[in-house]
């Protein structure tokens, strides 16, 4: 909803001039209270940092466009259109701004539009990402392009480059001026041999009488894109990608709780009390501080119902948080590597909504297995995501773990039978003394 909606509703305004920071600023602000709040007015924690919401999925976020950066792309995109294709705005353009520049040595002006003076903004970016396939050197600059090596003569030759007085010359004007730049001292003599050896392998360059052609380094076809300008700016990321999650076939609304609870934020009440909240911190089942992984893994209740589970996979041990239970599902169901998280999301879930009833609606649990019951009634109903061949074979494991459950409790409810047909117990008479 955000992407397809709220994210896209000023796309074209963003294709043309750069958003101010307040206003970017405003409409992030909007965004989040949506994706933490939803339509609600009631004011709701906000969890995660909104920055690591707008990485992408491959770096640990969920993919939430980042206005900035996708204001950027697109910005970027008519640099591109306007070296490489021909209309009428290009041309209006190089006769006005372009007339005595090429785009790389153009400045900025009082007289400049708003549209004009937003690109110029966002050039540096665009040069980053741009490749010149020299031929006739109009279009390439001598010193900071890379035309002869993969490096710039600027970095391949430093102390030149801080002498040089014309830093911004093409490669054109220098084979029209026959190598002859101005330079802000005379060149000593190693300075000098330096500099003639580079001439001499200007010169020796195989040069065209045709149009530079401008490529696109950031994507493998070599034509520009948005989407690798975008991914470009958004390389800073978390090496946890959390792909089991996404790869899984459960309802989103599942996949960001789960993504919530391996990155430690569910508001379990030890993370209510870091943000200042005064209630009890024990666990609704037992005494202990609940924490996520007392709550999903180290509770009696948690520890009865992971019991269960690793009976009916024959399991002689249960995990103690979500890294053991990784390792834990490998090696008691290595087969079952499409439906790990599958089930884990499941009991997870199951547990947070019987703890929800029982802190707000004080509707307690009698056994731990009525949990299980739950995530298989989930489960269950999730199945149908996948396809017809192995939702069977899911139904079949979950039938499996429903018998176990329904045991339990039919023991359970076989003892209580047996207590209340016992006759009481009577009083001893008191020894005589």
């Amino acid at each position: 909803m955000i992407n397809s909606s709220l994210s896209s509703s000023f796309i074209y305004h963003m294709s043309i001039y750069l958003l101010p920071k307040t206003i970017v600023e405003s409409l992030d602000k909007q965004r989040r209270t949506f994706f933490w709040q939803g339509g609600g007015t009631k004011r709701k924690y906000h969890l995660v940092r909104w920055g690591v919401i707008c990485l992408s999925k491959k770096k640990g976020g969920l993919e939430v466009k980042d206005i900035f950066k996708k204001n950027v792309s697109l910005l970027c995109k008519l640099w591109w259109r306007l070296e490489n294709e021909e209309g009428l705005w290009q041309q209006l353009i190089k006769n006005k701004y372009l007339r005595n520049d090429i785009i790389s040595t153009v400045k900025h002006r009082l007289d400049d539009s708003p549209i004009w003076a937003s690109l110029l903004k966002i050039r540096q970016v665009y040069l980053r990402g741009r490749q010149v396939q020299t031929k006739n050197g109009k279009n390439t600059l001598f010193w900071e392009d890379c035309w002869i090596n993969e490096k710039p003569i600027c970095k391949e030759h430093p102390v030149l480059f801080d002498l040089c007085n014309d830093k911004l010359i093409s490669v054109h004007k220098v084979l029209q001026n026959n190598g002859h730049l101005s330079f802000s001292r005379w060149l000593p003599p190693l300075l000098f041999e330096e500099w003639m050896a580079l001439l001499e392998k200007v010169f020796s360059y195989n040069f065209e009488n045709q149009e530079d052609i401008v490529l696109w380094k950031w994507c493998r076809k070599k034509t520009f894109t948005t989407k690798s300008v975008y991914d470009h700016l958004s390389e800073e990321g978390n090496t946890n990608t959390f792909s089991h999650i996404w790869k899984t076939r459960i309802p989103y609304k599942i996949k960001i709780f789960t993504w919530l609870l391996e990155k430690g934020v569910v508001l379990t009440k030890d993370n209510m009390v870091k943000r200042k909240w005064t209630g009890d911190p024990s666990c609704v089942f037992c005494d202990q501080v609940e924490t996520i992984n007392h709550l999903f893994f180290q509770c009696p209740v948690a520890k009865c119902v992971w019991a269960l589970v690793g009976q009916c996979i024959g399991a002689t041990d249960i995990p103690r948080n979500n890294t053991q239970y990784k390792l834990w599902i490998d090696k008691w169901l290595p087969d079952g590597q499409k439906i790990h998280h599958f089930g884990f999301a499941a009991i997870c879930w199951a547990i947070w909504k019987c703890r929800n009833k029982a802190v707000f609606d004080a509707k307690r649990i009698r056994h731990p297995a009525e949990i299980l019951l739950h995530s298989c009634a989930f489960m269950k109903y999730w199945a149908g995501l996948y396809s017809s061949d192995f939702q069977g074979k899911l139904l079949d494991g979950i039938k499996v773990v429903l018998a176990c459950a329904h045991k339990v409790l039919a023991q359970q409810a076989g003892a209580a039978d047996a207590r209340m047909l016992l006759p009481p117990a009577e009083d001893q008479p008191e020894e005589e003394e």
